[in-house]
């Protein structure tokens, strides 16, 4: 359930846009290979951006203000998963 104090549905940003944003964040802060794509679970739809070796330390970076009303989990994965699995198709 979704609180109108949280965020309002008609701001929410589409997939496509929020791929562009996460993708611009993401090769700042790892010269590996990585993929997002857009998944579901109980909770509804997410983003899952993986990351191969994962961050390394580093703390999940700050999402920016587009991003809400996205859930967005970040994977950590072995190298060669990405293109093992073909996660960008």
């Amino acid at each position: 359930m979704t609180y109108s104090q949280n965020w309002n549905v008609t701001d929410k940003v589409d997939y496509e846009g929020l791929k562009e944003l996460l993708t611009s964040l993401v090769v700042d802060i790892t010269d590996n290979a990585f993929a997002i794509k857009k998944s579901s679970d109980d909770g509804g739809s997410l983003v899952e951006v993986w990351i191969e070796g994962g961050l390394q330390g580093t703390p999940n970076p700050r999402l920016p203000p587009q991003c809400k009303g996205w859930r967005v989990v970040w994977v950590s994965c072995p190298q060669g998963y990405i293109k093992a699995f073909n996660l960008r198709k």
